[in-house]
């Protein structure tokens, strides 16, 4: 009897080390991130496309096909973030409604977007919103110098690995929470604790810090997704544009 209570404790033990050790690896995984699985759960991206780039062709609407995310459409679409959540939930603002011209235009149209409202919870909408928001670059830097780190950002595919305005938290398997975080997330600092830190990253690939640290050089060493060194590819104007940027989308999180 005393074997099977100890033998029940230890699997309570074991499943509660395993909860606490999962929320620990993904408690701070970006807003973002996970707007794109509750996208993906829900099947938006059926009608928008992987990841919401390329929208499915739309035979009768204005521009043949459903917007997709990114490429600046959605900001035709919806002139504020409460018009992204009236998207969402009503499958159209209440400004479109009011507007019998726009409405006319829809009539043609073969798919229409679906209405969301009772379906998903309150939260689903907010991370929905805010990976739409970033995917579609609905808010960007009003600061020059942020702007140009933004642009430095895309021209060289930062937010490929980073995520939409490197606010994503793309899976990394072996890394040491299993993603790659975000420039806005939680635990950024925990890998660059100051600026310098932050160009060891761009110009080397790995902070000093961290690559003198054995534990966190071994995870560095065995994630397959490494962070590339921009060293002789980058100018130290674009990597100082670059840390304005950084210090932007941490000022403006989602």
């Amino acid at each position: 009897m005393k074997l099977k209570v100890a033998f029940v404790l230890l699997l309570i033990l074991g499943a509660s080390a395993w909860v606490g050790f999962r929320y620990w690896r993904t408690k701070n995984v970006g807003t973002v991130q996970r707007g794109w699985s509750v996208a993906q759960q829900k099947g938006c991206f059926t009608c928008h496309g992987p990841g919401g780039i390329r929208g499915m062709a739309d035979p009768g609407h204005g521009l043949d096909e459903v917007p997709p995310f990114s490429g600046g459409l959605i900001t035709m679409y919806a002139e504020n973030e409460q018009e992204l959540r009236e998207w969402i939930l009503d499958g159209l603002p209440r400004r479109v409604r009011n507007d019998p011209e726009q409405m006319k235009l829809r009539e043609k149209a073969a798919i229409l977007m679906p209405a969301w409202r009772n379906v998903l919870s309150s939260r689903e909408v907010d991370l929905l919103v805010a990976y739409v928001k970033a995917a579609s670059d609905f808010e960007t830097p009003k600061d020059e110098k942020a702007e140009e780190g933004r642009q430095v950002s895309i021209k060289f595919g930062c937010f490929n690995c980073h995520g939409p305005q490197g606010r994503g938290s793309m899976p990394n398997a072996r890394a040491f929470k299993g993603y790659i975080p975000a420039w806005d997330g939680a635990d950024f600092p925990e890998l660059a604790k100051d600026d310098q830190e932050i160009r060891e990253w761009i110009l080397d690939g790995r902070c000093r810090r961290l690559h003198e640290h054995p534990v966190a050089r071994w995870f560095l060493d065995r994630q397959p997704i490494k962070m590339p060194a921009y060293r002789g590819h980058l100018s130290d104007a674009e990597v100082d544009r670059i840390v304005d940027y950084i210090h932007w989308l941490r000022q403006h999180p989602y």
